[in-house]
């Protein structure tokens, strides 16, 4: 659990911090100081990248043919703290709660990322590239550990606003004379609510936030006896199974989304006119310096959709867990809906193609994106797991906006339009999102009755791809436990 902050401004009090040393104009080596926030805060990102990357390079992995282990790195850096400070001038004078905390991380993220690997593996799904080194192009970012007060200390100033303190210290021999050693990096960040006692904080300066790594609050709530199934799609985010709609801020997004579009043929301009390929423009150095800014407005109206699509699904994701004692949804494969349509070859003439409808797939892949329907899966899994009396079921989505809410008849005539519902047999019209809810809840329903049955005879349910998320599924069986 962590508690996000933006950051206002930054100060570095005390001594100039000593960044290393770098070779000037003529080929000499000559010592760099600054007190400027901003690249004392690029060393730090760099510094602490640095220090990931030669800790990665102790981790094994397997040869093309897999006969053998070998380092994942060119060089094996088996090098401690103190033996990198002494040989990496730029990492002399990393505070030193900076400079362990890749030693943790570093070895969290590796097995997270084998044991997520092992576990698409098992459900038969691409299981993505093996770990590797953190790159330049990545946020950049630093995490520096709290430590009982050892340092990233924080201060509340008012009732809005505070300040968190990293502080560090230059060797004898890499001080500045007349300026002492020791320093300290003030970060001035905007509260919106009281900070929970925290284990670490993390530092991103380019995104502009600051992150306190704590544990988890339970979800405060009471049982009320509502049960709901949501079907996700492209034109409502969110259908529930009373008849109502959650959508996301769609003019917002698709303002920002024509903002984007229009600097993206901007850009693409400029590549034509270079005359060059867009690799070679971007990679070959030719680009110019409106190209790259054009590049970083970019990348921050992206960063602005995410923010604004993770803020509508934390609150909803709230509002929901907070109401219901069951919430059921599709277990869709977000995966296999967005790949791309498979080629037609032309039996007539070789190396052609045949229209596989890949261009309207490619409206529909955006569709789903811009949606973002992991994102309300994953928050709904994790607060039903902090909440008392609440739970999340997950089921099969086979034929849910086909099928009859009220006689169960199925076939595809059923579905008039993609908003239009209206049954062949028994002639129940009804919008196709809150018939496709309906058909989710009562699905959520045969399952818990069918695994409470099998349970009752010393049996393990039965699979129909119905999964119980939270670990007080059944909704008859809640207690509340000592940690509520």
């Amino acid at each position: 659990m962590t508690q996000k902050v933006c950051i206002e401004r930054v100060e570095v009090r005390g001594a100039a911090p000593y960044l290393g040393m770098c070779v000037d104009t003529v080929g000499r080596e000559m010592p760099v100081w600054s007190d400027n926030p901003q690249v004392v805060l690029d060393w730090l990102c760099d510094a602490w990248r640095c220090r990931y990357n030669q800790l990665r390079t102790r981790r094994m992995k397997w040869n093309r043919d897999r006969s053998e282990l070998v380092p994942l790195g060119a060089v094996v850096d088996s090098r401690t703290d103190r033996q990198v400070r002494e040989q990496c001038s730029w990492l002399a004078s990393v505070p030193a709660m900076v400079l362990q905390s890749p030693n943790r991380i570093e070895n969290t993220d590796w097995w997270a990322a084998n044991k997520r690997r092992k576990t698409l593996k098992k459900q038969h799904r691409y299981p993505g590239m093996m770990p590797r080194f953190k790159s330049h192009k990545t946020d950049p970012m630093f995490v520096c550990w709290y430590n009982k007060g050892a340092n990233a200390v924080f201060h509340r100033l008012n009732k809005h606003h505070g300040v968190v303190v990293i502080s560090g210290q230059n060797s004898k021999e890499h001080s500045l004379p007349g300026q002492g050693c020791r320093y300290e990096i003030r970060i001035r960040v905007r509260l919106s609510q009281e900070i929970r006692p925290y284990t670490s904080i993390g530092v991103h300066p380019k995104a502009g936030y600051l992150v306190f790594v704590n544990d988890p609050l339970p979800i405060p709530r009471k049982r009320t006896g509502l049960e709901t199934g949501i079907d996700r799609g492209c034109v409502h985010s969110l259908a529930l199974s009373d008849g109502s709609f959650i959508d996301l801020p769609k003019n917002r997004l698709e303002k920002i989304d024509r903002e984007i579009r229009r600097r993206q043929k901007a850009q693409s301009r400029r590549v034509r006119q270079s005359g060059l390929s867009a690799k070679e423009y971007v990679r070959g150095g030719h680009h110019s310096n409106r190209y790259m800014q054009e590049q970083k407005r970019i990348s921050r109206l992206y960063r602005q959709a995410h923010n604004i699509i993770d803020d509508f699904q934390q609150q909803v994701s709230r509002r929901l867990v907070s109401k219901y004692d069951l919430i059921v949804l599709e277990d869709l494969n977000l995966t296999g809906m967005g790949r791309k349509a498979k080629p037609a070859p032309d039996p007539l003439h070789p190396g052609r193609f045949l229209p596989n409808g890949q261009a309207a797939k490619r409206g529909l892949n955006h569709a789903l994106r811009s949606a973002s329907m992991g994102g309300i899966r994953q928050k709904l899994e994790y607060k039903t797991k902090r909440a008392y009396a609440s739970s999340l079921l997950l089921v099969n989505p086979a034929y849910t906006s086909q099928q009859c809410s009220q006689c169960g008849h199925t076939c595809r005539e059923n579905r008039e339009s993609q908003a239009v519902f209206h049954c062949t047999q028994c002639g129940l019209m009804l919008n196709a999102d809150t018939n496709a809810a309906i058909n989710i809840l009562q699905r959520g329903h045969e399952v818990l009755i069918s695994g409470m049955g099998e349970a009752g005879r010393g049996n393990t349910a039965p699979d129909v791809r119905g999964e119980h998320i939270a670990e007080n599924a059944a909704v008859s069986k809640h207690e509340p436990t000592a940690s509520h």
